[in-house]
């Protein structure tokens, strides 16, 4: 059993692909309880609290906040509670590069965009009408490349050709509607510049959409086949350019092919965005490009 009030320090702090589980129960006459990360030990209101979690009964809603510089910023509040007083809880914070998403006993909350860098929380407290059995963090170490930030453009080494291999790892949120993968001529975001390759995976639709995007224009979706990658799980993208075409492999499997429709020698950048985290993107063979056939 955890001492409610308490704060407890979190091991290597906070970074995307955390998730800080929170497990307890509830009085029958509970009226509200908090879960705060914030950047040092202190009860409030002694440090700065990057996110409050704040679910309240007797109003059922859920409120989150930031406390900076002694001050709450602007209030969100949602209508509705995932439990009632005097239920078990299970509750799930996951933090990515731009905001917190919260689930509670497996059904979504809320998303909170950070206000204060999740570099800085230290410390996680529980107060109010609660009784905390576990709290425990997971999720790996803190990715080692601040550039993955979403959404992400990389320049290609030596640029796009047949033979090369783009590898993009990462993993999704539950709840995820779609992220995207781009092929594309320059290292402006959409639609600044065109796209030699748009790779979407689109869930709820269960589908994986392909495109380009050219003089300010998509062009004919191509979306046959289905998505082999549910909510909430890791992924490894390979896609492979060859002559004609972009053969991607999802996890292993083949998913789709796209024949070229921008010329592989103007791709210069990879463009990641959407409801993603992404832990790695590689390049590979480095050598020289493969001379096109005539």
């Amino acid at each position: 059993m955890w001492k409610v009030p308490g704060s407890f320090p979190i091991p290597s702090g906070v970074f995307p692909g955390r998730i800080i589980r929170v497990k307890g129960d509830t009085p029958s006459c509970a009226k509200r309880f908090g879960i705060n990360l914030q950047c040092g030990p202190k009860m409030y209101p002694g440090e700065d609290i990057a996110f409050h979690f704040n679910p309240r009964f007797t109003q059922n809603c859920v409120v989150r906040n930031h406390y900076d510089c002694s001050k709450w910023g602007v209030e969100e509040i949602s209508d509705g509670l995932p439990m009632k007083s005097g239920d078990c809880f299970e509750a799930l914070i996951y933090c990515y590069y731009n905001f917190f998403k919260v689930e509670v006993n497996g059904k979504f909350v809320c998303e909170f965009t950070h206000r204060i860098p999740y570099r800085k929380i230290t410390h996680i407290l529980v107060d109010g009408d609660v009784t905390v059995e576990e709290i425990d963090f997971a999720g790996g170490s803190p990715p080692q490349d601040p550039n993955l930030q979403i959404p992400c453009v990389l320049p290609i080494p030596k640029g796009m050709h047949p033979g090369r291999r783009v590898r993009v790892r990462g993993a999704t949120p539950p709840g995820v509607k779609k992220f995207s993968i781009n092929l594309q001529c320059g290292p402006k975001l959409y639609p600044d510049e065109e796209i030699a390759f748009h790779f979407s995976p689109r869930f709820e639709e269960n589908a994986v959409v392909r495109n380009h995007y050219a003089s300010s224009k998509w062009g004919n979706e191509e979306r046959e086949g289905t998505l082999s990658l549910n909510s909430g799980e890791s992924f490894e993208v390979f896609i492979h350019c060859y002559q004609d075409s972009y053969k991607v492999s999802l996890n292993g499997k083949p998913i789709c092919d796209f024949f070229h429709r921008i010329s592989v020698d103007k791709v210069s950048h990879v463009m990641v965005d959407g409801d993603v985290m992404v832990f790695e993107i590689a390049f590979d063979p480095s050598e020289d490009p493969v001379p096109l056939e005539n």
